[in-house]
């Protein structure tokens, strides 16, 4: 049995095809291919032009390309852009007209790439998704967020929507007689014995809490902000889109920092930690909660039994905030979009046949290839299920799997790494944010001002917040703070959303 029919053969026992298609609807999606004009066995290999961002040292080899062209009917010849380049190379590219048939965008804000955009540059393929299966079953939140002008232009690239949680210390967790945290004040409760009750059990005061580091979103505050009903970044207030940090769930955040801060109960440089030396202190032991991004926790642990083998890390991601309900920021759920101009891709035939080629990439069994590689070579099926990373072709797996995630648009995977008992937990607990996800309503609107002055503009807050929680500002220094943001161009950001919003309802 080749590869392909292996795979769907396994992937009707999981779950979610189960759930997804079922194997009659897997072949109705074939027929269907066949029917809105891709015929991807029956015609001439389609030859693809790709700009796509190249994250790794090198590029990949042709080892797992060569079977997508294979199962997609396709010759590709991609253009490889590393990923400091990749705006300069996209300005170019878009001044000079030198573009491919496949285009790699990550930022969509991008002020060249929307003025192309709104110049009729690149199709508009919401009108065809629905002829797709795959592509029509597409996230209909992340839609909106790649949207441009209320249009889609773009197979996003999909991203989970929220990985965010809490990885902590659970022998340290055992060895105190504590309960998980489910709330807030259980949650301060255990980084206050974490400080101060000696988990390690070692008679000397060389433990805390928290360990965060220098950044608002991805470190611990912003996911704490949502566990206090905080809005992802902008939310409304008096009929309007306001920012973050005007709503008060934001200053109890910064209060509940500042009392960590003040008691010791967090590392006392986390406005100037990296995230690499936020890692050491909770692998050398001395911090027993992480915030952030739960996948971490694999890596956190590994470094961590190196040095205590009976160290044990466990997840959570549901702290009820004063409302007694779970929340969760979200983000996007994308890293760009790809998308297709108009003069390369010359006609809507040619259009509908890419469309379906990324219809076809969305299969499970070659979502698994960009993901995992091929079947013998760079893993096994264990269990019909669960992927094996074969240990003996790990660096063949780096260098001819891994720099493919570049090429993945829409995902669904059904298996999953085994052996992996925090990988595992962490893949559960991000679908189960999904239930309580606090969405950005202002993701997929456009300020020039922010495009040109965001950056500047975004310090101004980073700086008060973090003066707050040192101690450095009152509220009333950080409510002038925030007047300067919005005297110098803050009023405007909030102006064009609030704008954008009305023109697109």
């Amino acid at each position: 049995m080749n590869f392909v029919k292996r795979q769907i053969h396994r992937c009707a026992k999981s779950v979610l095809i189960a759930l997804a298609c079922g194997a009659a609807l897997l072949m109705a999606s074939c027929q269907q291919l066949d029917e809105s004009g891709s015929a991807l066995i029956m015609e001439a290999p389609l030859a693809l032009t790709w700009t796509a961002v190249q994250y790794t040292t090198s590029p990949p080899s042709d080892v797992v390309l060569g079977h997508i062209e294979e199962a997609t009917n396709t010759k590709l010849s991609i253009i490889w852009v590393p990923d400091a380049m990749k705006e300069d190379k996209l300005n170019i590219a878009l001044a000079s007209d030198a573009l491919t048939k496949i285009v790699t965008i990550q930022d969509i804000r991008n002020s060249a790439f929307l003025s192309a955009v709104r110049a009729g540059t690149f199709w508009e393929i919401g009108p065809y998704l629905s002829q797709f299966p795959n592509l029509n079953a597409m996230d209909k939140t992340i839609l909106q967020n790649t949207s441009i002008d209320n249009k889609i232009y773009g197979i996003y690239r999909e991203r989970d929507l929220s990985r965010q949680g809490i990885i902590y210390r659970k022998d340290w967790l055992d060895q105190l007689h504590l309960e998980t945290p489910a709330d807030l004040e259980s949650l301060y409760k255990v980084m206050e014995a974490f400080t101060k009750n000696d988990p390690d059990g070692n008679g000397i005061n060389d433990t805390y809490g928290l360990t965060d580091r220098n950044d608002l979103k991805f470190g611990a505050f912003q996911t704490l902000a949502s566990y206090f009903g905080a809005p992802n970044e902008w939310g409304w207030k008096g009929g309007s889109l306001q920012p973050a940090f005007m709503f008060s769930a934001y200053k109890d955040t910064m209060k509940f920092m500042r009392k960590l801060y003040e008691e010791k109960l967090m590392n006392e440089q986390f406005a100037v930690t990296s995230k690499q030396q936020q890692w050491e202190e909770f692998t050398e032991g001395r911090a027993g909660v992480y915030i952030g991004n739960m996948d971490d926790a694999r890596n956190l642990y590994k470094a961590l039994i190196q040095r205590n083998p009976k160290a044990e890390l466990d997840l959570l991601n549901r702290i009820n905030g004063p409302d007694g309900k779970p929340h969760v920021w979200s983000q996007a759920g994308h890293n760009g979009i790809f998308v297709f101009p108009k003069s390369q891709v010359k006609s809507e035939a040619e259009l509908l046949r890419i469309l379906a080629f990324f219809n076809r990439l969305a299969d499970p069994e070659l979502i698994y290839m960009l993901n995992y590689g091929v079947e013998g070579i760079h893993y096994k099926l264990e269990n019909g299920d669960m992927v094996e990373l074969l240990s003996n072709e790990s660096e063949r797996w780096e260098q001819e799997v891994r720099p493919l995630i570049s090429l993945m648009g829409v995902r669904a995977l059904a298996i999953r790494p085994q052996g992996d008992p925090l990988r595992e937990k962490s893949d559960r607990l991000t679908e189960e944010n999904r239930s309580f996800l606090v969405i950005n309503p202002a993701a997929s609107l456009d300020s020039p001002t922010a495009n040109e002055r965001g950056g500047e503009l975004n310090i101004i807050i980073q700086n008060a917040t973090n003066s707050f929680i040192l101690g450095l500002l009152d509220e009333q220094g950080f409510n002038k703070e925030v007047q300067r943001w919005k005297l110098l161009g803050g009023d405007q950001i909030i102006q064009e959303l609030n704008d954008g919003y009305a023109g697109r309802s």
